[in-house]
C-alpha cells in the first residue's frame, strides 16, 4: 500500500504531476493506478462525502480540506501528513506539501519515511532545487531498495543537473567571446580626443621622436608625455594614467612644455586644484572667459586687484571692469 506522488520522465517533462492516492474512507492507504486525471480550473467539481473519493477525482482542493479536518482529532498521524502533502501536490503547493512530507518522515515507521522521502524529492525538484532532489531519492533507496520509481527519478535528476550544467558553460563561453569582441583595442585612448589637441604639435613631436630611443616614445596612455617623461620628470605622473590627477585634464595639458615640471602658466598634473580655489583645473579652463585685448591697459582698480592676487598666490587673470570673477570668491 503506497501513497506517493509519482515523478516519471512524462510527467517531469510535462509539468504535471501522476499519484497513488486511498480511495478507502480508512487511515490505511490503498493504491491507485499511477495516473490520475485533474479536473479543468473552470469544471465544477462535485461536493465528495470523503477526501479519499475528492483525491481520487481530482478534487484536491475538497481532499486537502478533508485530510486537515480529519488531523483536527488525529494530529500526529503520519499517514494524514502524508495525504495532505500529496492533495497540497497535486494543487501545485509543492512548498506546503514539502512540509507536511517533512513532517512524515520525521514521525513515520520505515515504510512512511521512505514514501515520504521519495515525494520530497519530487517537491524539490519541482522548486528547482535539484541537488535536494538527489538526495532524497537517495534516502528513499536506502530505505526501500526496491523503489524502481525513485531509482528511475534520482537518474533523471542527475541527467538534468548535468544537462544544466553544461548549458551555463556554454552560455558563458558565449558571454566571454562577446565581451573579447567589444573590448577596445589596448592601445587605443577610451576618450575620445578632440582632432585640434591631437594635431597639436605634431609636426614637433615627429622631428623629436626620430631622434629619440624608442623606448623613449612610448606613450602608453596617449596623454601627449612620454612614459619616460613621466617616470623621470622633476614632478613624475602615471604612465598608465592619461589624467593622473583625475581634474579632467590630460597630464600632456598641463605640462605643456613637456619638461617635466611645473612652469608658470602650467597646472600641476598632480594637483586636481592647482591653485587651491575649489574648482577642479579642468573645469576652471573650461570656465576661463575668452582671451581679453592684450593692448587694452590695466585700470588702476585692475591692476590693484592683479598685484593683490599675486600676493595671495592666486591665479593670474585678468577681468574686465564690472567682469565676474572667475573663481566665484572674493579677492
Amino acid at each position: 500500500m503506497k501513497f506517493i506522488v509519482y515523478l516519471l520522465l512524462s510527467t517531469l517533462c510535462a509539468g504535471t504531476a501522476a499519484a497513488q492516492t486511498p480511495h478507502a474512507p480508512t487511515p490505511v492507504p490503498v493504491p491507485m493506478p499511477t495516473q490520475t486525471v485533474q479536473a479543468e480550473p473552470n469544471e465544477k467539481m462535485p461536493a465528495y462525502d470523503n477526501p479519499y473519493d475528492a483525491y481520487d477525482a481530482g478534487a484536491f482542493e475538497q481532499a486537502l480540506h478533508g485530510f486537515i479536518e480529519r488531523q483536527v482529532s488525529d494530529p500526529d498521524n503520519p499517514e494524514l501528513m502524508l495525504h495532505v502533502g500529496s492533495a497540497n501536490y497535486g494543487l501545485g503547493n509543492y512548498a506546503d506539501a514539502e512540509k507536511s512530507f517533512h513532517q512524515a518522515y520525521l514521525r513515520g515507521d520505515e515504510k512512511v519515511r521512505a514514501q515520504a522521502a521519495y515525494n520530497l524529492g519530487n517537491c524539490t525538484f519541482r522548486q528547482g532545487k535539484l541537488e535536494d532532489a538527489v538526495e532524497h531519492y537517495k534516502k528513499a533507496l536506502e530505505l526501500n531498495e526496491h523503489d524502481q520509481d525513485a531509482k528511475f527519478n534520482l537518474e533523471f535528476t542527475r541527467d538534468e543537473i548535468r544537462r544544466r550544467v553544461e548549458e551555463a558553460k556554454k552560455q558563458a563561453e558565449e558571454r566571454q567571446n562577446q565581451e573579447q569582441q567589444q573590448e577596445p583595442n589596448e592601445n587605443q585612448d577610451p576618450q575620445q580626443q578632440n582632432p585640434q589637441e591631437e594635431g597639436q604639435d605634431q609636426g614637433e613631436q615627429s622631428q623629436e621622436a626620430g631622434n629619440q630611443d624608442p623606448a623613449e616614445q612610448t606613450d602608453t596612455d596617449q596623454d601627449g608625455l612620454s612614459d619616460e617623461q613621466e617616470r623621470s620628470g622633476e614632478n613624475p605622473t602615471d604612465p598608465q594614467n592619461p589624467d593622473t590627477d583625475n581634474d579632467g585634464l590630460k597630464d600632456g595639458q598641463e605640462d605643456t612644455n613637456r619638461n617635466g615640471k611645473v612652469d608658470e602658466g602650467e597646472s600641476d598634473p598632480n594637483k586636481a586644484d592647482t591653485n587651491g580655489d575649489g574648482i577642479p583645473d579642468g573645469q576652471a579652463q573650461e570656465a576661463q572667459p575668452a582671451e581679453q585685448n592684450p593692448e587694452k591697459e590695466l585700470t588702476p582698480e585692475e591692476a590693484q586687484r592683479y598685484l593683490q592676487g599675486l600676493e595671495e598666490g592666486k591665479p593670474k587673470r585678468k577681468r574686465t571692469k564690472g567682469g565676474r570673477r572667475n573663481s566665484g570668491k572674493d579677492w
